[in-house]
């Protein structure tokens, strides 16, 4: 990407984010900044922040495999010591 600044640039991803045409970043840019971007760059800012949305669905779909294994683990966990505490309690 170019020399655009901080501010233009995430402006423009904001705008991205809510899934405003290239068009209107462009109008909105130019009426803030007095220049837009180039339509590279938008689209350069536009699938970085896919990738993002894609890995921050598999972090959510990693998430709740992890409380799964994890309510798994304890629940094996449990069941294994009780079935230890029974099979070598003292029998009256």
């Amino acid at each position: 990407m170019g020399k655009s600044s901080k501010e233009k640039i995430e402006l423009a991803e904001k705008l991205l984010i809510n899934k405003t045409s290239y068009r209107l970043i462009q109008e909105e840019l130019k009426k803030k900044f007095g220049s837009g971007l180039s339509n590279t760059t938008l689209r350069d800012l536009q699938r970085d922040q896919s990738r993002i949305n894609i890995l921050e669905e598999k972090i959510e779909f990693l998430e709740d495999e992890l409380a799964l294994f994890k309510k798994l683990y304890f629940q094996l966990r449990k069941a294994t010591k009780n079935r230890l505490l029974k099979e070598f309690s003292p029998k009256e």
